[in-house]
């Protein structure tokens, strides 16, 4: 509340004092808000992402659905992420080996949706059949986390996600959000 001793022009000028501040400081505030905004919406879509890959290696290795239709069924209910046009599912069969490491037995991901180019990070297969991957003759190799016994056949099911934040123009790029669950 303005002071009502004060002469008039003296009101005016702090009245426009306080525009240019309130110039000067909003888009610091704006951009502070958007920024939290952004790191909440981020933190949430992983949390979404996480809770992917844990239910598909569950589904995986418990049911007797085909791979396909588990990536395709979780990335169609992923909300609210968009599965189908900024992530990508990859289930693949390992299983163990005498040294501890595994090999890739088996590689699946959707038949249509997803966005192909982020490709899986414990193994990237170069040729796909409807959501199959044509393995090698010589199967990868890989080593995980933890050592598997020989002949033991885990689930690992990798979960991507393009994120594309609010701010992107502070970031240089978007980041893109991942999570794994072997079982």
């Amino acid at each position: 509340m303005t002071n009502p001793l004060l002469p008039r022009r003296a009101r005016i000028r702090a009245r426009g004092v306080a525009m240019v501040e309130l110039a000067l400081v909003l888009p610091v505030l704006i951009l502070l808000v958007l920024g939290v905004v952004d790191f909440s919406r981020a933190i949430h879509f992983n949390n979404v992402l996480i809770s992917l890959s844990r239910e598909g290696a569950n589904l995986a290795a418990r049911t007797t659905e085909s791979p396909q239709y588990i990536v395709k069924t979780l990335m169609d209910t992923a909300a609210p992420l968009q599965m189908n046009t900024g992530g990508m599912m990859y289930i693949s069969k390992l299983v163990g080996r005498p040294d501890g490491r595994a090999t890739v037995d088996a590689q699946f991901r959707p038949v249509t949706g997803g966005k192909t180019s982020l490709a899986s990070r414990l193994w990237s297969c170069s040729s796909w059949t409807n959501g199959v991957c044509n393995m090698p003759v010589t199967r990868p190799i890989i080593s995980l986390a933890v050592a598997l016994d020989d002949g033991e056949t885990v689930y690992a099911v990798e979960a991507f996600y393009g994120y594309t934040p609010f701010t992107r123009y502070v970031m240089s790029s978007d980041p893109r959000l991942y999570s794994m669950t072997i079982l």
